[in-house]
């Protein structure tokens, strides 16, 4: 009976020592969240504020308006391009893209179109056939 006293004393001992680690555990947790939120806040306001500095920087207006120059140069090199390439096709009577892909438009439509057309002679020439046919019968 002691050693049972004894066994369930020792359990209670353990129970009772978990719940307070348990407790600790939680409050351990709850201040390290705090204090991640805390960090996050303070990063997220040191890129804010390199991000402003960054924004104002000489340097980097610079380098916008040298990428914005480069890209309208680019597109008018480009056009030039394809405007001199169209007169020089023009001029040796070649058909640009342009051109030979409307032209593939077209002749797909017009083979559409006598498709159609031997689709309907055909059935009219079924149908005046079985009718001299019968006639002839």
């Amino acid at each position: 009976m002691a050693e049972a006293s004894f066994i369930q004393e020792g359990v209670g001992r353990v129970q009772s020592a978990l719940k307070m680690l348990d407790k600790e555990y939680r409050r351990m947790q709850k201040q390290a969240d705090a204090r991640l939120r805390r960090v996050e806040k303070r990063a997220e306001r040191q890129i804010k504020r390199l991000q402003q500095g960054l924004a104002r920087s000489p340097l980097a207006k610079r380098a916008e308006e040298v990428r914005r120059r480069v890209e309208e140069a680019r597109s008018e090199a480009r056009s030039a391009f394809e405007d001199r390439l169209e007169s020089v096709l023009g001029t040796l009577q070649i058909a640009t893209r342009t051109e030979i892909e409307k032209l593939e438009r077209k002749v797909g439509l017009l083979n559409q179109k006598v498709s159609e057309l031997e689709r309907t002679r055909t059935a009219r020439n079924g149908r005046n056939g079985r009718r001299r046919a019968a006639a002839r019968a």
